[in-house]
């Protein structure tokens, strides 16, 4: 799987696409189960009744998994969890994990009163600190196995529906910092609910919905 962004780019992964792939796939190959080549490396999906389950591989919350992302000069400790980032006149506490992409997570009282785009575009113009641009998430704490999420993508420029990396990415950061209970965390998105599995070694799994809405065909000269 391939996966370019409005912009041109190419991102690493995409959890609500490779969701979309693997319904594809097992309509087409009538199969439960397949493997699919990334940027990020290989990720599993399974058909789970009527929702698809992506083995999304560890969550890494380590400075030398996310060098490439931050120039930081060695501020912040080799977990990222607690970074310093200046919006505005404003500096907030952010956690920086790479769920297949890199994604700054702040924890918030409301999503629902947060200016998530006039945020993103902020911090992805500091390309002196985030040299690769960077995709922002604000999360509330409903619960103890619930959060709400919104997210804005890098390459996008905008905040998106849903992000499957960042819901992950949340849910990462909200069992890291003790704010929800080991378990399924189910994150709910302007487009839907995604349910995320962390294991004690940091192994994610994301579990949600794939429904075709268009078919077409495609007519190329060779």
């Amino acid at each position: 799987m391939r996966l370019f962004e409005p912009d041109g780019g190419e991102a690493n992964m995409c959890g609500n696409g490779i969701r979309c792939i693997g319904s594809y796939l097992a309509e087409k190959l009538q199969k439960p189960e397949v493997d699919v080549l990334t940027r990020d490396g290989v990720k599993r999906i399974s058909r789970i009744g009527t929702e698809y389950r992506v083995q999304m591989g560890t969550v890494r919350t380590r400075r030398r998994d996310l060098d490439m992302y931050l120039v930081d000069k060695g501020e912040s400790s080799d977990v990222l969890l607690d970074l310093p980032v200046r919006v505005d006149d404003r500096v907030m506490s952010a956690s920086l994990v790479n769920t297949g992409e890199p994604h700054l997570v702040f924890i918030s009282d409301n999503v629902a009163t947060v200016d998530v785009r006039c945020f993103g575009e902020t911090i992805n113009r500091d390309r002196t600190r985030f040299p690769r641009g960077m995709n922002v998430n604000f999360t509330q704490i409903i619960g103890l196995h619930e959060i709400s999420n919104r997210t804005y993508e890098r390459g996008v420029f905008d905040e998106t529906m849903a992000c499957g990396t960042g819901a992950t990415a949340s849910a990462a950061v909200s069992l890291l910092l003790n704010l929800v209970e080991p378990g399924p965390v189910k994150v709910t998105t302007l487009g839907g609910v995604i349910t995320v599995d962390i294991d004690k070694d940091g192994n994610a799994q994301m579990t949600g919905p794939a429904k075709a809405v268009f078919k077409g065909e495609l007519s190329i000269e060779i």
